[in-house]
């Protein structure tokens, strides 16, 4: 009788567990109606600084079934500058296996192709991609990391995966509790993305974004982190930053597993455009992550090593 009542009473705690569990990773792509994102996104070429900035934002305006038999969450997208272009996508996420789902209206099997496999862990490689030329041929994300971090002055995690389709190098962030974070992709230059206020389940993060300055070349106006230059390198870097109020800046390096392997700056620094060299002399060949904090700002890049 002990072993049957105990069965009783253990196995719906793991189950619940486990329940739990899944929900806590679906929280790292929050589809919810009314959430809203906004993105601020520059282009470059190294060594210059950006020649091109925009920004638009993201926002869940509701659910519809679509003829594939799904029903899939309205994401309206909007260019806040500079052109002010409104268009409709649709996702969905597999409650059970964590996978999202991006619909498209051509002739693909089941008229969607994969973005993400929230349930993936550092080390897997997952057939999907966020590239949508790459769903022609053949595609996957790895994804690198899960660390710890703060956002928006929230203590979260993030998960970090690397675009191994048509064109290698980009890279990405999903961010517990926030959703799409940040993206690099550089070929003959770099281009980012960065997610600079979000309103998620009625609370809001971060500052509404209301007009970008056209003239890069003047006093920063926005947190920035550059990427580094070279990249790959062997064995020192240049890291630039840019604060447009002083700040207390803390710019840290960590390896693919999430360790810290070095503080690059640790003070309060005044508002300006600023450079720090990193030497990874000591350090063996591979992938590497540099994050700067200021205020509530907070953003990660990939570095290479190379020996």
């Amino acid at each position: 009788m002990k072993r049957h009542f105990y069965l009783l009473v253990f196995l719906p705690t793991i189950l619940f567990a486990q329940v739990d569990s899944l929900k806590e990773l679906l929280n790292f792509y929050p589809l919810q109606t009314g959430n809203y994102w906004e993105y601020q996104s520059y282009w470059e070429q190294m060594p210059f600084p950006p020649t091109d900035s925009s920004s638009h934002s993201i926002e869940v305006i509701g659910d519809t079934l679509l003829e594939n038999g799904h029903i899939y969450k309205i994401l309206l997208h909007n260019d806040i500058t500079p052109n002010q272009y409104r268009y409709n996508q649709f996702e969905r996420i597999d409650s059970l296996t964590g996978c999202v789902y991006r619909y498209i209206n051509d002739t693909t099997a089941n008229h969607e192709y994969m973005l993400d496999s929230l349930f993936a862990e550092p080390g897997d490689t997952i057939y999907s991609s966020r590239e949508r030329i790459t769903h022609y041929s053949y595609y996957k994300t790895t994804c690198l990391s899960l660390i710890n971090d703060t956002i928006f002055g929230l203590p979260t995690s993030l998960k970090n995966f690397y675009n191994l389709s048509i064109i290698h190098g980009g890279t990405y962030a999903l961010a517990k509790g926030f959703g799409f974070l940040y993206s690099v992709g550089c070929e003959l230059g770099c281009g980012f993305t960065n997610l600079v206020y979000a309103k998620i389940d009625g609370k809001e993060y971060g500052k509404k974004i209301t007009s970008i300055n056209s003239d890069e070349n003047s006093s920063p106006n926005l947190f920035r982190l550059y990427q580094n230059y070279p990249n790959p390198f062997n064995p020192s870097t240049t890291i630039n930053y840019e604060l447009p109020t002083t700040s207390f800046v803390s710019l840290k390096v960590y390896d693919a597993l999430g360790k810290e392997v070095a503080i690059l700056v640790n003070q309060e620094k005044p508002a300006g455009n600023y450079k720090t060299d990193f030497d990874g002399s000591r350090l063996s060949s591979g992938i590497y992550f540099y994050t700067l904090r200021a205020d509530n700002f907070v953003q990660n890049r990939k570095m290479i090593l190379i020996k």
